[in-house]
């Protein structure tokens, strides 16, 4: 319970609506740079397809390579400091970079900038999970993880269609900068947490974790970076598909923002049932709605059918995701390792569709030979998650 005062308990877990407050706002700030930056490089730099694919590789990269390495770091602040105190620094890092491309408006700040910034999440969403489902177990922790998954959705989905009207403004290099008040508003909610999280007692958390759950999160840790794999890919070129389009500039980003719209919506519904908990059947669905819905936005030849693609892959994305964040801290014992391997699966999927994307520019390909590339990873990781989600076999005795 809350002190008397307001603060938190150094028991008790976090209370909701200051870490939904929190993952609020700096969900915004993600919003902005891993998604509106394709359209500030595209329209006030004039990035290439191939440039906006290269800067989104590379935020891939760095994003996976400190979210791996994300409990290490942690452990070795806390002889410092709280994890508390550790995210207010990566919060205050956050604002104090985001003005930079005003001050100093050039490519190479852009590209400083976006990746800095993105490694610094990479850091800060372990920890903001941790702190989650830190003493919370069974239908609490359920409720928190749906929660968390709402807000920054929804956070994420408001950050790209905000940049919608800035663009028609001609105001889109306000973009990035608008996150140093969003990141200071972020900060009035930490004196609501513990110096640390609650503690976790594994005892209590295997009795709500059946067997069933370990092959799921085996197979949901193979589709998670596929969903981060058709975003990474569909980003840095969902700015061009517009082109032979009738859509104002005020409408791309909103238009875009359809498959954050559908992602908050199928994660509503699994935070408001439970008769996928355990069964694979869900993440099937999930997989072909996913890459079904990429091959119609990636081939979209109608406003209609690019709505109708970025919906269908929303929808599929937010269900993966939210099995596997559900399985992962479930089995996990809610530790800062279990979220960031999580984060770094996100990096992984990130860093490869651009990845894809940029080979087949270089063997001089057109969007078909992009857009098979893509369909085909997916089919390979769709297999290879149904094994996956094979029991494991008894081990023999003797």
């Amino acid at each position: 319970m809350a002190s008397s005062h307001g603060l938190a308990s150094p028991h008790a877990p976090v209370r909701f609506i200051p870490i939904a407050a929190l993952t609020f706002c700096c969900s915004l700030g993600t919003g902005i740079l891993w998604n509106s930056i394709y359209f500030v490089a595209e329209s006030a730099y004039g990035f290439s397809k191939q440039e906006s694919m290269l800067l989104a590789f590379i935020n891939g990269v760095l994003y996976t390579i400190v979210a791996l390495n994300a409990g290490r770091a942690v452990r070795a602040m806390e002889r410092r400091m709280s994890p508390r105190a550790a995210l207010a620094c990566i919060l205050a890092a956050q604002a104090a970079l985001s003005p930079f491309v005003l001050i100093f408006s050039s490519v190479a700040t852009l590209w400083i900038c976006a990746v800095t910034m993105n490694a610094f999440g990479a850091l800060q969403w372990p920890i903001v999970q941790h702190y989650l489902v830190s003493g919370r177990h069974g239908a609490s922790m359920r409720n928190a993880i749906g929660w968390w998954n709402a807000s920054w959705m929804l956070a994420t989905a408001i950050g790209l269609a905000l940049t919608g009207p800035l663009e028609g403004a001609g105001l889109l290099l306000y973009a990035i900068p608008s996150m140093l008040p969003i990141m200071l508003v972020a900060m009035c909610f930490l004196p609501a947490f513990p110096a640390r999280p609650a503690h976790h007692d594994p005892d209590a958390s295997a009795a709500h974790v059946p067997a069933s759950y370990a092959p799921l999160l085996r197979s949901a840790r193979v589709l998670h970076p596929m969903g981060y794999l058709v975003i990474g890919a569909l980003s840095p070129v969902l700015p061009y598909l517009f082109a032979g389009l009738s859509v104002s500039d005020a409408w791309r980003a909103p238009i875009s923002s359809t498959w954050h719209i559908a992602r908050l919506v199928a994660v509503l519904c699994l935070w408001q049932t439970t008769f996928w908990h355990g069964r694979g059947g869900t993440l099937l669905v999930a997989g072909i709605l996913l890459s079904g819905g990429f091959a119609l936005a990636a081939w979209s030849s109608s406003e209609t059918m690019l709505v109708i693609g970025l919906a269908a892959l929303g929808l599929g994305q937010g269900a993966i995701y939210y099995n596997a964040i559900y399985y992962a801290m479930a089995i996990g014992s809610a530790q800062v390792d279990a979220g960031g391997t999580h984060e770094a699966l996100v990096g992984i999927g990130y860093l490869t569709g651009p990845l894809l994307g940029l080979l087949a520019a270089g063997a001089g390909a057109g969007t078909p030979v992009f857009i098979a590339l893509v369909l085909g990873v997916l089919c390979i990781a769709g297999t290879y998650a149904g094994w996956r989600m094979r029991p494991s076999a008894p081990r023999s005795v003797g």
